[in-house]
């Protein structure tokens, strides 16, 4: 009994020692993950006198991969103001891979493109796809080039509209509201889009931007809105077909083309540095690169 008793012993702290061994090993490579996460950061940010000087010479590489809203949008110019007067960014190669969205936001974007040229110049790529907003943007770069399989055009405007009616019926909800002037509320989820309602909508909304669209891109094109206009019903073209040529693309090409361009532009030197519109860890909180104690406490900056 006794000898049970201190094999039992012996074996319970053998499996104490362990866990504490796997606590420890555990604690440590957290602590040097963060030591290494912490250091990059702010070797990243110059605070270690590594900072990059102001003659090298790069290109920031920009992607616009996403459909056009008024957040990415702002995001894209917030990360191209930061570049503006960084004088050892050449120019910035923007790769464009969007299928469209927000009017408003292309217009943005359009226009702070093309101011943005007059401090920077702008390499404007359609590597998959420019369609509706997407060329929108892309169109306010000249010369605009695109692989000959990229997507382009869908020049047009539509508002979608959905209607639940039957199937809100069979769930029992009923719509109700109050409004005040005859066109407060042109359209609603449970019925179909009148007549009246429906020229009223066309009207004052989707012709008026449609308008614009057209007009935006011919003057971002420097072309006659009579030779734009063959290519404004909404089609799509594959980027090198020969009826679009000079109208809605000006040369066909290739990333790795473009590259060795810039590289003859800017001297075989030249870096090509991606420019993150996304946290590369999106499951992390923010950094915040702070050295106040009680941040460092809080989990090396971490909030």
């Amino acid at each position: 009994m006794e000898n049970d008793i201190k094999d039992y012993k012996i074996k319970a702290l053998k499996r104490e020692i362990l866990i504490n061994n796997l606590k420890a090993w555990i604690v440590g490579i957290i602590l040097i993950a963060q030591i290494i996460f912490i250091g990059a950061l702010f070797a990243k940010s110059g605070y270690f006198g590594s900072k990059t000087s102001a003659s090298d010479k790069k290109v920031g590489v920009l992607r616009y991969n996403k459909t056009v809203t008024e957040e990415f949008t702002t995001k894209i110019m917030e990360k191209m103001d930061k570049l503006r007067n960084d004088k050892s960014y050449k120019e910035i190669l923007f790769i464009m891979g969007s299928p469209g969205g927000s009017p408003t936001a292309s217009e943005e974007l359009s226009e702070y493109l093309k101011a943005y040229q007059k401090d920077k110049n702008i390499t404007m790529y359609v590597e998959s796809i420019a369609a509706s907003g997407g060329y929108y943007i892309a169109s306010a770069i000249k010369p605009l080039v695109a692989n000959k399989n990229a997507i382009v055009g869908s020049i047009g405007v539509i508002m979608p509209h959905y209607n639940l009616g039957e199937l809100a019926k069979k769930i029992g909800i009923e719509e109700d509201y109050l409004a005040a002037g005859e066109y407060k509320k042109p359209i609603s989820v449970f019925e179909k889009i009148d007549d009246e309602n429906r020229e009223y909508m066309t009207k004052h909304l989707i012709k008026p931007t449609y308008e614009n669209f057209i007009n935006a891109v011919a003057s971002n094109r420097g072309i006659k809105r009579d030779k734009l206009l063959p290519f404004t019903e909404g089609k799509i073209y594959i980027a090198n077909a020969p009826e679009i040529q000079g109208v809605l693309v000006d040369k066909i090409s290739s990333l790795y083309k473009i590259k060795n361009e810039l590289r003859e532009k800017h001297g075989k030197n030249v870096q090509f540095v991606k420019i993150e519109t996304e946290k590369k860890f999106p499951f992390l909180p923010e950094v915040k690169l702070s050295l106040d104690i009680e941040a460092l406490k809080t989990g090396f900056g971490l909030k």
